[in-house]
């Protein structure tokens, strides 16, 4: 799947959680883990994935946000947090949903 499909697809399903965002929260955590530990083909192409967390998490929208926030964090532990992956997680930290940015911030990129 491309990344035009892939957005068009998230943005499909972002809407259907309107005015539910505890259930916004689950099915987020839901795609991020799928992204995470898939494996080969079915992982996605970084880049593609980054252009559509971008594209989400441009929308201000929370359901959007937190979609893109829970495919950062999976992305970003699935890439040892590379620099794209770090750039996002900043720009999420900042976006207009609490929710979202507490996502971003419970993040940790590197060991202390």
């Amino acid at each position: 799947m491309g990344a035009d499909e892939l957005h068009a697809a998230l943005v499909e399903l972002a809407a259907l959680h309107a005015d539910r965002p505890a259930l916004a929260a689950r099915t987020a955590r839901t795609v991020g883990k799928g992204v995470q530990f898939a494996r080969g083909a079915e992982a996605g192409d970084p880049e593609a994935l980054l252009d559509v967390v971008a594209r989400l998490a441009g929308t201000g929208d929370l359901t959007e946000g937190l979609f893109a926030a829970e495919l950062t964090v999976a992305c970003g532990r699935r890439t040892e947090w590379t620099g794209p992956w770090r750039t996002q997680l900043r720009m999420l930290r900042r976006h207009p949903c609490g929710d979202v940015r507490d996502v971003a911030y419970a993040q940790f990129t590197a060991a202390e």
